[in-house]
């Protein structure tokens, strides 16, 4: 009786093992098929009624808490701190890469535009290789210790405010979602010169303007923000002596003037 009980005990279980083997086989699985992605471009989330919103921290490098960042006067850091630095840059600073001032990292386009109504498709030649990617990307490879980011003369007609600030600081997040410990500097852009009357948006006034978007920009973000309008600008103008040709970008003199008040003004020891 006992080998009969064990025997039809093995059998049952081996019935409903089959039983199971079966349905597995003919039953598909219906969890979560989307793949992990990094979203670069999120939205800031909107605080609940009667809460007030809280700063929110991008990276270590950045210090958003509401408040503007500008870089104080710390003494000269020397060619090191200089030849340290990472600076992406639009036409005004590009010549930086064949100046041979500093042996900084320069990450610019390969014609060295960067239009502010199109960050999304932006590239840079990185100079590690010379191949074709986008700042997070080249962020991402390179984790740089110190960005300075030197944009915001490109690409301006019809570009409101609401719009730049936005493509401006996903710009940063992105850059800041790949390398969390990169320290960002955002510069004021370097105006143009009295002369300067071509039709592409840029003006006196219209830096000025751009130079409170962009400390909007380093409060929300939390980025450093510097102020170049008096190391480069008289009245608003880019000083003559500063300009290349074109009167809106600037020539070796003025990249000297900008690498001087880096080395002044060193992150370290803010």
């Amino acid at each position: 009786m006992k080998d009969l009980l064990w025997a039809a005990g093995i059998g049952l279980a081996l019935l409903f093992l089959l039983i199971g083997l079966v349905a597995a086989s003919f039953t598909s699985y219906h969890g979560d098929r989307e793949r992990p992605v990094m979203n670069l471009r999120t939205e800031k989330e909107e605080p609940a009624a009667g809460e007030s919103a809280a700063p929110a921290q991008l990276g270590e490098g950045l210090h958003a808490d509401g408040t503007l960042h500008p870089l104080v006067e710390t003494g000269d850091a020397g060619e090191d701190y200089l030849n340290s630095l990472t600076v992406l840059c639009d036409s005004s600073m590009d010549s930086l890469r064949s100046a041979g001032l500093c042996f900084a990292s320069i990450w610019s386009s390969e014609t060295g535009t960067l239009a502010m109504n199109d960050t999304d498709n932006w590239t840079i030649r990185y100079p590690g290789d010379g191949s074709q990617i986008g700042p997070a990307s080249a962020a991402l490879i390179a984790k740089p210790k110190i960005l300075i980011i030197s944009v915001g003369s490109d690409g301006l007609s019809d570009l409101s405010k609401e719009s730049f600030v936005e493509n401006y600081e996903a710009l940063i997040r992105a850059i800041a979602s790949a390398s969390p410990k990169t320290t960002i500097v955002c510069l004021s852009p370097c105006s143009v010169t009295a002369a300067y009357a071509a039709d592409d948006g840029l003006s006196k006034e219209k830096a000025a303007e751009i130079n409170g978007w962009i400390k909007t920009v380093c409060v929300d973000t939390g980025a450093y923000y510097a102020d170049l309008t008096e190391v480069l600008c008289t009245d608003g103008y880019l000083r003559d002596e500063y300009a290349d040709g074109s009167g809106r970008a600037l020539n070796n003199t003025g990249l000297r003037e900008v690498l001087n008040f880096l080395r002044d003004h060193s992150t370290e020891a803010q």
